[in-house]
């Protein structure tokens, strides 16, 4: 059990590095003008857009295991009315590495289908939290599916949606973080 939530969270975390290292190799990105799959266009971004389409392939196939195993382990209901949306964010966070922004419309979206589902996941574990003996995590699961939900359905004053992505990406792996830690 410990493995597993080690997975989880090694899953929620790792992308992270991969980010910032795309970042900090890529001084013309800016976050009020790009999206964060700028970083992985290979014609523009050379190398570095390798780096960063492989975090999020590896990131992709850690969570999707995750997910997995958490579903053999616990073989309950109350997990898989969740864990499968969870393989399906993973797989499609694979995805989004192997169809990069040079891949034009497919890259669109299964980053949409991404970000859609990794919000209605939230929403769904706020749902069977109870059940789940979590409500705490249920509640905070909420309030992330809220915000993920808010923050790509208003009109900002950005160029961009690196913001938007930051901010699904960012709650989505605290509650993975949290889930981590209260159901393995």
């Amino acid at each position: 059990m410990i493995k597993l939530k080690v997975l989880g969270i090694i899953g929620a975390t790792l992308p992270y590095l991969f980010i910032v290292a795309s970042i900090a190799l890529s001084p013309w990105f800016d976050f009020y003008d790009n999206a964060l799959s700028d970083l992985g266009n290979i014609a523009r971004n050379g190398y570095t857009a390798y780096l960063f389409n492989l975090g999020l392939m590896i990131t992709g196939v850690i969570v999707a295991f995750f997910a997995i195993l958490l579903s053999v382990q616990k073989h309950s209901w109350k997990f898989l009315t969740w864990t499968p949306l969870l393989m399906i964010s993973a797989f499609d966070l694979f995805l989004i590495g192997v169809f990069s922004e040079d891949a034009g419309k497919i890259h669109w979206i299964v980053s949409v289908i991404f970000f859609v589902t990794i919000t209605v996941l939230m929403f769904i574990y706020s749902y069977i939290s109870w059940p789940l003996g979590s409500p705490e995590v249920g509640a905070i699961s909420l309030i992330f599916g809220l915000t993920s939900a808010f923050i790509w359905f208003i009109e900002w004053p950005w160029a961009n949606v690196a913001i938007q992505e930051s901010v699904t990406g960012l709650t989505s792996s605290i509650w993975l973080i949290l889930v981590s830690y209260r159901n393995v």
